[in-house]
Parts: structure tokens; sequence; C-alpha cells
């Protein structure tokens, strides 16, 4: 028996459509630590009933190849609920087909995690999962979510399943006012300071920081390494073939566990 709760927290997080049963075969040979179904941004709405009925099987195939399958809500109050339940109730009470990580957009209040951690608490009762074993991740994408890093990300009991952070990046620069078009340098720079914060923010409060992807051809290397330098341990990728090139620009792999989603053969 191996179990998963062995093994570190992932550096390298592959966002996947749900729909598209190519990409998420693909993402499971692709070299990803941990792979996120991400139903709020990369799923249409059309293909989100199909995604969820195929998550618990994909779970279970991503936990024998010691890699974490994560999934990516919407809002709580703008479907992510249901979407959860209904994700927990396919694993029919198989832990090893239960998200690894449950990731929330959008976050601007603790209050929006606290409900998540609520939401994460019935679903264990419900389905006798061990408590503690649904853990989650906000994804900071605005200037109000950043500026509050300090409040969202500070240990309590109310948020106690809370792994650590995505710094949203697409949507920050977005918030700020960047329009796609402006030069990469002038976009890179003004996002720098916020994925600082949240760096900082992390470290101070034992969180994971999620670095957000880098949307171009060029320059990966140039940007990691200033990631590492700032303490970032993990990447967000939705280009695959960064991968690859993120084995040799990210230090090693720590030894932190992962959350407990039952043994593998």
């Amino acid at each position: 028996m191996t179990s998963l709760a062995t093994q570190p927290l992932p550096q390298r997080w592959l966002f996947v459509p749900g729909d598209d049963a190519a990409r998420l075969e693909a993402a499971l040979t692709s070299g990803a630590d941990a792979i996120v179904v991400d139903l709020e941004e990369f799923t249409p709405a059309v293909g989100r009933e199909l995604a969820i009925s195929r998550f618990a099987e994909f779970a279970r195939r991503a936990r024998a190849l010691e890699i974490w399958p994560c999934v990516r809500l919407n809002r709580l109050t703008h479907g992510g609920h249901d979407e959860l339940a209904e994700l927990i109730s396919t694993a029919l009470g198989d832990s090893t087909g239960i998200p690894a990580a449950i990731f929330l957009p959008a976050v601007e209040q603790r209050a929006q995690l606290a409900a998540l951690d609520d939401a994460l608490s019935e679903q264990e009762d419900l389905h006798g999962l061990p408590r503690g074993s649904l853990k989650s991740v906000a994804t900071l994408e605005s200037q109000a979510g950043l500026l509050a890093a300090e409040e969202l990300l500070a240990p309590g009991d109310d948020t106690p399943r809370l792994l650590g952070a995505l710094i949203g990046t697409g949507d920050l620069a977005a918030d700020l006012g960047l329009m796609p078009d402006l030069p990469v340098a002038t976009i890179t720079e003004t996002l720098k300071p916020w994925r600082e914060r949240l760096a900082k923010v992390c470290q101070r409060h034992e969180r994971l920081a999620i670095d957000g992807p880098w949307r171009w051809q060029h320059g990966l290397g140039t940007d990691q390494h200033w990631a590492n330098h700032q303490g970032f341990k993990a990447r967000c990728v939705i280009h695959p073939e960064q991968l690859e090139a993120l084995y040799d620009l990210m230090p090693a792999r720590g030894a932190d566990p992962m959350p407990a989603g039952g043994t593998q053969t």
C-alpha cells in the first residue's frame, strides 16, 4: 500500500477543462504534480455536468500515479455549492474519488472561505469521509483580494482546511486595467508587487503560495528565478509544454504532506 498522504505538496499545478477527455488523458502523463479540473473558467457551462460525472474515476487514476486530483468550483453562490455536492456524491463514499484540494475563485472576504469550510465539513459528514479530508485553496485575483490577504490567510478555527492561495494574475491584470496588448514587461512588472505580497503573507502564515501562470512564449525562465527568490514553492500552469522546463527551474519539492484521500495498491 502506498499512501498519498505522505507525498509532498505539489509544485506544478496544471489547470484543464473537465469536459475534454483528450486533455484530461494527456494531463495524466504531462508531468504535473497536481491536475486542477477547472469548472469555473476552463469548462463551459454546458460541459460541467459531464465533467463532474467523470471526476471520481479521473481522481482515482490520478492518485494511482501520485498526482493530486483537484477541482476549481464556481463561487458557492453561483453554482459552486451544488457542484461540490455532486462531486462528492459521485465518489460514492470512496475517498480516492474525491478532490485532494478544492479551489474557490474570486476570494475577497474571509466569510467566503469559512462558508466553503462549512460546506466541506457538511459533505464529509454526509458521506462518511474522514474529518478534514477535504482541503481548500483560495484564489486571490483582484486588488481587494490581495489587499485582504493577511486577514484571509491567517490561521483560524473557521478555516482549518485552508492549504494556501493561488494568485490569479490574469484576472488581477484586468482588475488593474492592464490591457492584454500592453508590452509583456509592463504587465509583469506591474504584477510583481502583488505576487510578492502573496508570497510574503503565505510565508508568514505557513501557507502554500501558488504563483500565477506565465502566459507568454518567452521569458518563463527569468520570471521563475524571480518567483523562486520571492519564496514561491508552486506554480499554476495552463500550457502543459511549460511543465518540463519548470522541473529544472524550480527548487526541489519539500516534504509537506498531501491531504488524506485514501490509499492505493
